[in-house]
């Protein structure tokens, strides 16, 4: 345990030292200005599944809708749910950006009961996308299933919020309880703790990219490309929550990874994946994608049960790649050909 916290802690401080600095150098200023702010690049979009969590209990993942024998309820008639790890492809311009990466760490699957695992790189290969070609991963938050696979792309500068690193510190250090402090891998695991689901594979993708100086460290809004903007939806599930906003030919889309866990509780404002969530803030980041996009359509949800399905209407144009695990496409800009394999 005392290691763990000393390998976390001179991480802090070499991010604090060397980290903010190498990335202001290397990149520059990321954002645009008003003077050179360019036309917003209208971008496709895929959505592919990491991983399928299996036979999870529908009211460990959306309180409201806890089963309840012989109810006639249909909200509470489903038992359980199997939960997709949905990641983000974008692409246009310049640019193919992954929203969240995934796992790939088999210890953490089999801790979890998940299965239809697939390399990323091998399902972007679908996709026409070899892994030098990806050149920014934005993570919605650094927890095991979703920044599991950022080292398989060795060009790509990762997007992480500060306060994310802040709470991610703040957790693996605290003097206090260790029950506070337990992480996936301690003896008897975690539930809900804040560092919870913040394992060392995990973070060792994560902070390899910053002292690599491939990682820009996001302080609340930045715009990353034309038409590609990064909001702040701190304490939506974990410290630094970020959600992206993406220009495309169906309207602005939002990717909200575990902000936004599922896509009926957005269209039917209830909390879900209450991790280490505050239930207002998640509430805001809901109301922030009806307000940048219209509504609940384009809510790009990261555990959905209903994912590659006609009823989630976003990513009802799927077909089964890798290992059962599923894709979807999900819009194409003008000229870009299609990726989802003819009958």
């Amino acid at each position: 345990m005392q290691k763990r916290q000393v390998t976390s802690a001179g991480w802090f401080v070499l991010l604090v030292m060397f980290g903010l600095a190498v990335v202001a150098t290397t990149f520059g200023p990321v954002a645009f200005g008003a003077e050179e702010k360019e036309a917003p690049i209208v971008y496709s979009v895929w959505l592919v599944e990491s991983s399928r969590f299996m036979k999870v209990p529908f009211g460990a993942f959306m309180p409201d809708r806890a089963f309840v024998p012989d109810s006639k309820n249909p909200m509470n008639s489903i038992n359980t749910v199997d939960l997709p790890v949905n990641v983000g492809v974008i692409k246009g311009g310049k640019d193919v950006v992954l929203y969240d990466t995934g796992w790939k760490q088999q210890e953490y699957l089999k801790m979890t009961g998940s299965d239809h695992w697939a390399p990323l790189p091998e399902q972007l290969k679908l996709l026409g996308i070899k892994p030098e070609d990806v050149t920014k991963i934005v993570i919605g938050h650094g927890h095991w299933d979703h920044a599991g696979q950022i080292d398989d792309f060795p060009n790509a500068v990762l997007y992480v919020q500060k306060e994310e690193l802040r709470g991610i510190e703040w957790a693996l250090n605290y003097p206090g309880h260790p029950k506070i402090r337990a992480v996936n891998t301690d003896p008897g695991g975690c539930m809900r703790t804040p560092a919870c689901g913040y394992p060392p594979l995990t973070l060792d993708q994560i902070y390899g990219k910053i002292l690599r100086g491939k990682a820009v460290i996001v302080d609340g809004m930045m715009e990353i490309a034309p038409g590609l903007i990064i909001h702040p939806a701190h304490r939506a599930h974990t410290a630094g929550s970020q959600l992206l906003q993406v220009n495309t030919a169906r309207g602005q889309l939002m990717f909200g990874s575990d902000a936004y866990s599922s896509w009926e509780a957005i269209r039917d404002w209830m909390i879900a994946n209450p991790q280490q969530t505050d239930t207002v803030q998640q509430f805001l980041a809901y109301e922030k994608c009806y307000k940048i996009t219209g509504g609940y359509d384009n809510c790009v949800a990261a555990h959905e049960p209903l994912s590659y399905t006609e009823k989630y209407p976003l990513t009802k144009d799927s077909w089964v790649g890798p290992n059962g695990s599923r894709m979807a496409e999900i819009t194409l800009a003008p000229g870009e050909q299609s990726r989802k394999p003819k009958k």
